[in-house]
């Protein structure tokens, strides 16, 4: 292997965005014989207090029926900033930015927390047959909020 991206600007050199960038949706911008082989994640006041649930059927089954990723910044026992985001509820991550943007400035307890997570859940379309996992959503982030907190 002689060549490899490590960095955001590494990877914008090497394969510049199109004119009307705005416009495309990628997925990703891998080429054929391309492997990604690193990746970094800046350590801040988020990633110091985070948390990651899975909720599956059972244990003998990997795929998620709701997963949360969830990390939080605090100033005592206020919340500075918040970051969810969702998986295996849409067709891909579903990041809850109107929970995020509601609790900024609440103390992290389970109410402010269920106020933020109803008000962004209210947009949400199960098909039919899946609408518990809005329920089961709103509950692991709820968990995945507390714990990374420190609270549960």
């Amino acid at each position: 292997m002689t060549d490899f991206h490590l960095t955001q600007e590494e990877a914008r050199r090497a394969h510049p965005p199109p004119a009307d960038a705005a416009s495309v949706v990628l997925e990703n911008r891998l080429r054929h014989g391309e492997l990604i082989v690193a990746y970094s994640v800046p350590v801040g006041d988020l990633s110091r207090r985070s948390a990651y649930l899975k909720v599956r059927e059972r244990e003998s089954y990997e795929y998620a029926l709701v997963a949360v990723a969830a990390a939080v910044a605090l100033d005592g026992a206020r919340i500075r900033a918040a970051r969810i985001a969702l998986g295996s509820v849409a067709q891909k991550p579903w990041r809850l930015t109107p929970a995020e943007t509601a609790l900024a400035g609440q103390t992290l307890d389970e109410s402010s927390i269920d106020r933020a997570l109803e008000a962004a859940l209210a947009a949400a379309r199960p098909p039919a047959g899946n609408e518990f996992k809005v329920v089961l959503a709103r509950n692991a982030a709820r968990r995945a909020l507390l714990t990374a907190g420190g609270v549960a």
